[in-house]
């Protein structure tokens, strides 16, 4: 799936959600994002999604623009869902928008653009796979709130969890490219703070050395993910698999922390 395509995706599951009409817009964006309706930040989660979805309709456009595609291809689809997407929407009821957005010439700027873009379409990762990438984040927090260990270990691990879950979050949205720059993240932090990682982890209780190695696991397992859905980079001149770069990398994080 390309980025038109997962903005047609996007308006589909907004046009489709069972909520009814009479429910306001930030039930009903959790529903289009797949968020638990029960996150105690759930207008956090809703805004991150919102805005990234606006960042891709941007993406839409210039490369819309870069393959000479006039300007007025693009309306009234891309501009109508990105005015539905403006976070001071959200607690407006969906009634407010339902009628405009159903219009079906909403559509049809996405349809076209998804098949002018088909070239770049990216692996699907499965609705199940996704939903068990983020059932495995709560895992590690879990055990990292329960274990005893320095805050700047702590700080450490829950700031690579909250980026993998960042990503995780908009996938839906932008594909794979997120899941990339969070792993290249986590991959620079641990490189540039590997000395205090190193100092502070040589002292640490048996139980803290294993919150770090699950949590490096699971890092390695989401390269593997990304190297799967991802056949456009991996195709590329001096083409590189995030599972080569980072997997070592968090071989050795674990390798260390079991020390």
């Amino acid at each position: 799936m390309n980025t038109a395509g997962r903005l047609l995706a996007t308006y589909e599951r907004l046009l489709n959600h069972p909520l009814g009409n009479d429910v306001s817009m930030l039930k009903v964006w959790a529903h289009v994002f797949d968020l638990p309706a029960d996150d105690q930040h759930l207008e956090d989660a809703v805004v991150m999604c919102l805005q990234a979805t606006r960042s891709e309709i941007e993406v839409l456009r210039t490369r819309l623009a870069m393959l000479g595609a006039p300007e007025d291809l693009m309306h009234p689809g891309i501009v109508r869902l990105r005015n539905h997407t403006s976070t001071a929407n959200i607690n407006a009821s969906w009634n407010n928008f339902r009628e405009e957005a159903s219009r079906p010439e909403n559509r049809l700027s996405f349809k076209w653009a998804n098949w002018a873009l088909r070239d770049e379409d990216e692996e699907e990762m499965p609705i199940d796979e996704l939903a068990a990438l983020r059932g495995e984040l709560d895992s590690p927090e879990t055990s990292l709130r329960d274990t005893d260990m320095t805050p700047y270990l702590r700080s450490f691990v829950q700031r690579q969890i909250d980026a993998i879950r960042s990503a995780l979050r908009v996938y839906r949205v932008q594909g794979v490219k997120p899941i990339e720059e969070a792993l290249h993240q986590v991959a620079g932090a641990y490189t540039v703070e590997k000395a205090r990682i190193d100092a502070e982890h040589s002292g640490a209780s048996e139980p803290a050395k294993i919150v770090f190695a699950r949590a490096g696991a699971f890092i390695e397992k989401t390269a593997k993910v990304a190297d799967n859905l991802d056949k456009i980079r991996k195709a590329g001149i001096g083409a590189y698999t995030l599972t080569a770069s980072v997997g070592p990398l968090m071989l050795t994080w674990g390798q260390n922390l079991l020390k």
